[in-house]
């Protein structure tokens, strides 16, 4: 869900997310897979679980952040 449509809730969008998300990860430096979704749900609702997973992919694959498996946690490079 990279383009837009004229259904499309912006605040929903995997570019929002991305942001919102890399926020949240510089804020905090190393956080939680679960208190990562469970922060973005807080803020931004409920239908965030529908693209989630692949904001957190993106900035994976953007080198930008990086998965601890030890600790189940997201860090930003």
């Amino acid at each position: 869900m990279l383009k837009p449509d004229k259904h499309t809730d912006i605040k929903y969008s995997v570019v929002y997310l991305l942001a919102v998300m890399m926020k949240e990860i510089q804020v905090n430096g190393i956080i939680k897979y679960d208190d990562l979704k469970n922060s973005l749900i807080s803020k931004i609702g409920n239908r965030v679980n529908e693209n989630f997973s692949l904001a957190l992919s993106l900035l994976y694959l953007l080198g930008e952040v990086s998965y601890l498996a030890d600790t189940d946690s997201i860090k930003a490079e």
